[in-house]
């Protein structure tokens, strides 16, 4: 047996904190999952990572933006 599989989670904390509170709020989101349809999760899925590349490579938004161009 997996050393993490007898662990709980918090109430409402999902399975794990990162510590970081604007990434825990992105990745609150997954904790919905459950609740939706399977054919919703994809979707779900996506708007999370494009949250997280947004948070995590701040740079990346500002090029999609167009904010290179900008000087």
């Amino acid at each position: 047996m997996d050393e993490l599989e007898g662990e709980a989670a918090e109430p409402g904390m999902g399975a794990s904190s990162t510590g970081d509170a604007r990434i825990d709020s992105i990745l609150a989101v997954l904790d919905t999952l459950d609740t939706l349809p399977v054919s919703e999760h994809a979707g779900v899925y996506a708007a999370v990572h494009e949250r997280l590349s947004g948070e995590l490579n701040p740079e990346q938004k500002l090029r999609q933006a167009g904010a290179h161009a900008a000087s």
